[in-house]
């Protein structure tokens, strides 16, 4: 029992050697170029000659040979298989520094981006600032304005009202003088007639009184006769 677990372990790892593995990242690391060939084995026919810090991915290992698959775009996605010892997990100080100089740059641009974004905002920052500033008195003016134009519109409603009000007491006040000058007239029409009917009845009377007298000195004149 024993013996079977060891025979079918050993078969595991063999299988898991040589079969294929999880694709893992690695680069070239000779100086020279290193055969890409067609199977494991100097005699496969070579299919690139693969530089120095390429990238490439593992597909599969077999006997000190790895099947990869070429990472650049140049390559199409090119397979085949290279001698292990030419392959290295660590990404190269020359990729590396290529990589870092890359990001240098780039972050360099964003920066000077940033900078022109961070400028363009404070531009339009101040000139929203200005904008506000100058609504805000063009509001308070026209506040201002509004303000005058009701006490104005208030003085004008009051001074028409007293106007009114002095016209209707005007209008009043004319009715009235006129009602006076009809009630005098009316008066004085009626005092004349009352002196005009006195002094005809003075006239009578003494017409009346002058007959009597003449009548008595006519009597008195004929009994001396």
């Amino acid at each position: 029992m024993t013996k079977r677990l060891i025979v079918l372990g050993v078969a595991v790892c063999i299988g898991f050697s040589s079969g294929p593995g999880r694709a893992e990242k690695v680069y070239v690391t000779n100086p020279t170029r290193i055969t890409l060939r067609n199977g494991p084995g100097i005699n496969e026919r070579i299919l690139a000659m693969v530089p120095q810090d390429e990238p490439v991915e593992i597909l599969e290992s077999r006997q000190g040979w790895r099947r990869i698959r070429l990472l650049d775009p140049k390559w199409n996605n090119k397979e085949g298989w290279m001698a292990s010892g030419f392959l290295a997990p660590g990404v190269p100080g020359e990729v590396l520094a290529k990589s870092l100089k890359a990001e240098n740059v780039r972050l360099k641009q964003k920066l000077t981006r940033i900078e022109a974004e961070r400028e363009t905002l404070t531009d339009e920052r101040d000139q929203l600032r200005a904008k506000v500033q100058a609504n805000e008195r063009s509001l308070m003016e026209m506040q201002n304005k509004y303000e005058a134009l009701k006490q104005g519109a208030e003085g004008y409603l009051k001074l028409k009202e007293e106007y009114a009000g002095a016209r209707e007491r005007m209008q009043n006040a004319v009715a009235a003088a006129k009602r006076l000058a009809e009630e005098n007239k009316v008066l004085r029409s009626s005092e004349r007639n009352t002196w005009f009917m006195t002094g005809g009845a003075v006239m009578l009377a003494g017409l009346i009184f002058g007959f009597v007298l003449g009548k008595r000195e006519k009597r008195r004149k004929s009994s001396y006769y």
